[in-house]
């Protein structure tokens, strides 16, 4: 009787699951759609998923023999068209956080190296804008694709639903990687460390985010002036953003 019960379960789960968008955004205040999914079978709420909207919602209800709710919008508003992260490339210092943040690996770079997102497995989640140092990342609009496959009327819709599959695939394999490199690993003796000792990757985030503040305000006087407007209360700023990058910059060469 618990075996059958189990496999009820995780068959439903599935199901639940692969109505979903597979954006892996965690808008659905869980770590992922087969979370929320989880979630769904054991009582939530199915007006959350925020990309999926309102088609995923009515491909719920029915799937779950619910009512079907408008989007809660204390959950977000559904983007008109998909969504991709573009990193500004010139802007990159190459600390890695936003790769570290990507839920289907979508990001490639290296440390200290620029680093760029692959457009077509990017799912549009966000998560790597909030943690990047310099804010260098924005979502633009991406491929012509529709983010659900609900009804299944429209064209492309087709490719949504690959896309989403090969997204939740992608989500796995990141998964069961993270889980092997995070495994505990033998005890070393460690070093003392001066706790005067300065963290050089603080200095670099630092003294880029110091070149990031002063090169946008050196783009909007720019801006104003081709305009013919008013630029003086920007011009007063940039003495101080200018000696701030002196002194950041000091500080990571004296470091290195």
């Amino acid at each position: 009787m618990t075996t059958s019960s189990n496999t009820d379960r995780r068959i439903s789960i599935e199901q639940i699951d692969a109505l979903l968008p597979q954006t892996q955004c965690g808008l659905c205040k869980h770590p992922g759609c087969r979370p929320y999914a989880e979630a769904m079978l054991a009582g939530e709420d199915i007006n959350h998923c925020v990309p999926g909207g309102a088609p995923t919602i009515h491909a719920l209800s029915q799937l779950l023999n619910k009512p079907a709710k408008p989007l809660d919008p204390d959950y977000g508003v559904t983007p008109e068209h998909r969504l991709v992260a573009l990193i500004r490339e010139d802007e990159c210092i190459g600390c890695t956080k936003c790769i570290q943040a990507c839920p289907v690996d979508a990001i490639v770079g290296a440390g200290k190296l620029m680093h760029t997102v692959i457009v077509d497995e990017c799912t549009g989640c966000n998560l790597c804008v909030p943690p990047c140092p310099v804010d260098c990342i924005d979502l633009v609009p991406g491929p012509d694709i529709p983010m659900t496959w609900h009804p299944p009327t429209k064209p492309g819709q087709d490719l949504a639903k690959a896309k989403a599959e090969h997204a939740r695939q992608r989500y796995l394999a990141r998964n069961k990687r993270l889980a092997k490199t995070t495994a505990p690993a033998p005890a070393k003796s460690a070093a003392p460390v001066s706790a005067a000792q300065p963290d050089q990757a603080s200095l670099m985030i630092s003294a880029a985010m110091a070149r990031s503040q002063l090169k946008k305000i050196q783009k909007q006087i720019q801006a104003l002036q081709a305009q013919q407007a008013d630029c003086s209360h920007l011009l007063t700023q940039l003495p101080e953003l200018e000696q701030r990058v002196k002194e950041a910059e000091a500080a990571l060469n004296a470091a290195t």
